[in-house]
This record gives structure tokens, C-alpha cells and sequence, in this order.
């Protein structure tokens, strides 16, 4: 699943979403204090364009690497529990994010207490409850499925405005309803499995809305200015968290019963899928236009679903596809709104 980057909000944009979809590009001005902490490398100078192969490189790896971290949480999940899994994942790429800061700068980043405590606590909105939901509920859901559920963060968002009193346009009011009604064909049609498919489908709505909950109160607080600083430090945080929580309720680190492809998948979690994707991320949202960045909210559930049936041969129903068509309408139409809302403002 995508990182997000709660700290970086545009200006006139309205709320991030759980999987980055509103991450401010280099096309705004840096927040200022109090509206959400830019990141340090961008300022108000529009720097020098991009080639179009980094771009297309870059767009590749989070493509191909974010759509296929659902497939690598379904195999984990198969002998590695998922609490214990999720904290050992995110617990071990913090340190080796934290790592490459320190290398970066030639010294161990410093940090302020309340931009350390405030990052912090996002961290364990987003990862440890949002993420650590999915890992759950990937246990009895397939991969597919999850990421169809999870596309639907940004509709999340947009209810939480309406419910703190923002002004929230028709075209947007319109992508809301489609991709709730979208989310729940899926999860009625699609999840209709038994109680653990019901449980699992109630651990990933769960974990979205957890995401879209961080994500929002992010710009709220003071936050760690550099991106992959941040994240090594939500991680770190909620890292921890996970495993020990996975071990409270009963989960057990037994090394010896994880197969060679669950560790494998576990591996691949934390290099790949929290590092690679992440810094190829950072790089888009800080170098092209956040209709160009954002454009992985589209196509990872594809991506997923693809991988899901040729790797784990998870069918691929009619009404899958129908709900599938649906959200990603309904995801693509808020993006649009919001869009349409900023250039209004700027205008």
C-alpha cells in the first residue's frame, strides 16, 4: 500500500488523502506553518523540469511496486502472523530510512520535540492502525479486493470535511457517492465468503478510514519538515507498536513454521515496498504536477488485482469488476473536484 505524506498538503488543496492522492506537487507554494510542513528540498521556485524517462521510471516503480505490496501482504500473512509481520516490516524500514537520513546529512537527523511527538502520532494513525488493519484483513480477504477497498480513501476524506463544515463542491459530492456505493457492492458481493471474509472486509474499511482520519488532523500538527525523515519516524514508531500488540493478543514469533516465500514476501515489504516505491514517490510529488503523481490511486488496483489472479489465481467476478469500475469512477471524479476547487482558488 502507498505511504502517505500527511505532512505535505497544498495551500488551496482540501485535506490529504490516506494513499498520498493530495500530496502537493511543485506547482504550489510551500505550506507555511500551521498549514501543514512542505517538504525542505521544494521551495516557492518552480525547480528545473524533469526528463520525461526519470518520470516514466519513476512512475513505473510505483506502479508496478505500491500495486504489488497487496499481493506481498496476502503471501506474508499465509505463516507469518500479521501484527507481527506488519511491526517487523515497518519497524526494520524506519531504521534503514533513518539510516539513509543520517548518511544524507552526515550526521544523526535532529529533531524537534513537538514536530517528533506530532509525527509520531500520525505514524500510528496511518501505519499502525491503517496499515496495520490491512495486514489483518488480508488474512481472510484477497489481495485484490484490499485494494480496491483501500482506493477509496479519498472518498473518506471528503466525508470528514463535509463533517467539519467545509464546503465540498457537486462534481466532488458526486465521486462520494459513487465510490461509497462502489465499496459496498464490493464489500456485499465480492466479500461473500463467510464471517472471516465479513471480518476481514470490516478490518479494511477500518484501515481506510483510520488513513483518511491521520491523514486529515495531519496538517493539524507540527510535523517533521523532510518526507522520508517523517515517514522513518511513523514507521519507527509504529513499528513497535504492531509487534508488540501482535504478541499481546496472542500472536507468536514463531521463526521456524514462516515459509520461504512468506519471509520472502515479508523481505521484499521492507525494501521494495517501504523504501524503492517510497523514495520514487517522494521524487514524483516534489518534481511533476499532482494530477501526474497521483495518477498510481488509478491504476494499483488494477495492477493488484492482476497480480492477485495470476500469482494466487483469485477470481475475478463480473460484479468484482462492476464495483471496481465503480470506485476508481468515484475516486477519479473527487480527484477532479478537488482539482477544479484549487484552480479556482488560484484563479
Amino acid at each position: 500500500m502507498p505511504p502517505t505524506l500527511p505532512w505535505e498538503r497544498p495551500i488551496r488543496l482540501a485535506g490529504p488523502d490516506g494513499s498520498g492522492t493530495c500530496a502537493r506537487s511543485a506547482e504550489y507554494r510551500t505550506a507555511r506553518p500551521g498549514q501543514g510542513v512542505g517538504m525542505s528540498a521544494v521551495t516557492d521556485r518552480t525547480p528545473t523540469p524533469p526528463s520525461g524517462r526519470a518520470v516514466a521510471g519513476n512512475l513505473a516503480v510505483v506502479y508496478v511496486v505500491f500495486g504489488s505490496t497487496y499481493l506481498a501482504i496476502r503471501i506474508m500473512v499465509e505463516t507469518i502472523p500479521p501484527l507481527v509481520g506488519a511491526g517487523l516490516r515497518f519497524a526494520v524500514a524506519g531504521a534503514l530510512l533513518y539510516g539513509m537520513c543520517a548518511v544524507r546529512s552526515r550526521s544523526l537527523p535532529r529533531m524537534e520535540t513537538d514536530r517528533l511527538v506530532g509525527t509520531g502520532f500520525i505514524g500510528l494513525l496511518v501505519i499502525g492502525a491503517g496499515l496495520g488493519l490491512l495486514t489483518l484483513g488480508e488474512h481472510s480477504v484477497p489481495s485484490g479486493l484490499a485494494a480496491l477497498l483501500a482506493a477509496a480513501v479519498p472518498v473518506w476524506v471528503v466525508l470528514l470535511r463535509a463533517a467539519h463544515g467545509e464546503r465540498v463542491g457537486w462534481s466532488t459530492w458526486g465521486g462520494v457517492v459513487c465510490g461509497l456505493f462502489g465499496v459496498a457492492l464490493l464489500s456485499l458481493v465480492g466479500g461473500a465468503g463467510g464471517t472471516a471474509a465479513v471480518s476481514g472486509i470490516l478490518f479494511l474499511l477500518a484501515a481506510a478510514l483510520s488513513e483518511a482520519v491521520g491523514s486529515y488532523y495531519a496538517p493539524r500538527f507540527s510535523l517533521v519538515e523532510d518526507p522520508i525523515l517523517a515517514s522513518a519516524v511513523q514507521m519507527l514508531v509504529a513499528g513497535p507498536v504492531l509487534f508488540v500488540v501482535g504478541l499481546a493478543v496472542g500472536e507468536h514469533l514463531d521463526v521456524d513454521r514462516w515459509s520461504q516465500r512468506s519471509l520472502l514476501s515479508l523481505l521484499y515489504l521492507i525494501g521494495p515496498g517501504s523504501i524503492l516505491a517510497y523514495v520514487s514517490f517522494v521524487w514524483l510529488v516534489s518534481r511533476t504536477r499532482t494530477s501526474i503523481a497521483t495518477t498510481y490511486t488509478y491504476v494499483n488496483p488494477a495492477v493488484a488485482l492482476f497480480l492477485g489472479w495470476l500469482v494466487l489465481d483469485e477470481s475475478i467476478t463480473v460484479w468484482v469488476v462492476v464495483g471496481a469500475l465503480i470506485v476508481v469512477v468515484g475516486v477519479v471524479a473527487v480527484l477532479v473536484g478537488e482539482r477544479g476547487a484549487e484552480d479556482d482558488g488560484r484563479a
